[in-house]
């Protein structure tokens, strides 16, 4: 008995780690930065339609310094700020990959930070098997 209550706590353990670890990577400083996107998340359906929507990229940086954003994504090939009191960017997506968002600095292209988009697809409904054979009785 206490050998499986064991097994279920090092199970649960597991799992914690394994969330925190992907929770926390849209938001690893690398250095002294954070991005982050708003939301992380798109949900289409199995059909493969396209995900079409807005997100908010945030940042922080430890020193007052211009950035620039790149991605993956084509139409936001790579897009930089004006002033450094600029930390925000408000994108519309219209795809069905995921979109990775890296921050870099403007004067010397040096990666501060990153955050994935996740584009997931909705699994489809399954059909209830019957369990009994169409000739039973019962």
């Amino acid at each position: 008995m206490f050998l499986k209550e064991h097994r279920v706590y090092h199970l649960f353990g597991i799992l914690i780690l394994i969330f925190s670890a992907f929770f926390a990577k849209a938001d690893t400083l690398i250095g002294q930065a954070q991005l982050s996107a708003t939301p992380r998340l798109c949900l289409i359906d199995a059909d493969g339609n396209i995900c079409e929507i807005d997100i908010e990229l945030n940042w922080q940086v430890e020193t007052e310094e211009l950035v620039c954003i790149t991605s993956n994504y084509q139409p936001l090939a790579r897009w930089c700020s004006d002033s450094t009191e600029d930390h925000s960017l408000q994108v519309s997506v219209k795809t069905n990959k995921d979109i990775h968002f890296v921050l870099i600095n403007k004067n010397n292209n040096n990666e501060l930070a990153d955050v994935i988009l996740k584009i997931t697809t909705t699994s489809e409904r399954k059909v209830r098997r019957r369990y009994r054979n169409p000739w039973s009785l019962f």
